[in-house]
C-alpha cells in the first residue's frame, strides 16, 4: 500500500485484533484423562449446546496481522500503541464497535468521548508518521530477474 489513511489504519488494526483471537493459544491445555467432559446432572443428557469455535486465521489475515504489529511498533509510542490495541481488542467481533465507556473507566477517564478523541488523534499521528517515511523499493532477486529477461 502506498499511502495510508485513518480509515485504512483503523480497519487494519480492527482486523488484526480479530485475527489474534483466531490464532491458537500460546499454551495448550494438557489432556489429563481420557474421559470426555460431560455435565454431572441426571437430566442433562443431550440438553447442552455444543461450544462454537472461531474459524482458523488465513495466511492473508496473518500477514496483515504482522503488518499491523510492525507498523504499531515502528511508528507509535507506547501510550498510543496501548490505546489503539485496547480499542481494537474491544471492538473485535462486535458490530457496534468499541466499548468507549468501558475503556474510559479502565483508563481512569470520565467520558468515552475522551477515549475516542485520543484514539483518533493517535491514528492521525500515525498516518503522518507512516506517510512521511520515504517509500522503500524492493531490489530483490525476483525484480532483478524480471528485468533481465
Amino acid at each position: 500500500m502506498d499511502k495510508y489513511t485513518t480509515n485504512s489504519l483503523n480497519d487494519l488494526f480492527m482486523a488484526a485484533a480479530e485475527t489474534e483471537r483466531k490464532l491458537p493459544p500460546a499454551i495448550r491445555k494438557q489432556k489429563m484423562s481420557s474421559w470426555p467432559e460431560y455435565v454431572q446432572e441426571w437430566s442433562a443428557y443431550g440438553w447442552h449446546s455444543p461450544k462454537q469455535t472461531l474459524p482458523k486465521a488465513t495466511p492473508k489475515e496473518i500477514s496483515e496481522y504482522d503488518q499491523a504489529l510492525l507498523l504499531g511498533i515502528t511508528h507509535l509510542d507506547s501510550d498510543d500503541r496501548r490505546l489503539i490495541w485496547m480499542v481494537a481488542q474491544s471492538a473485535a467481533f462486535r458490530e457496534r464497535g468499541p466499548k468507549w465507556q468501558r475503556l474510559a473507566r479502565i483508563m481512569g477517564l470520565v467520558d468515552g468521548r475522551q477515549v475516542r478523541r485520543r484514539y483518533e488523534y493517535a491514528l492521525n499521528r500515525m498516518v503522518y508518521r507512516v506517510n512521511a517515511e520515504p517509500q522503500k523499493t524492493n531490489f530483490g532477486l525476483s525484480s532483478w530477474s524480471a528485468n533481465m529477461s
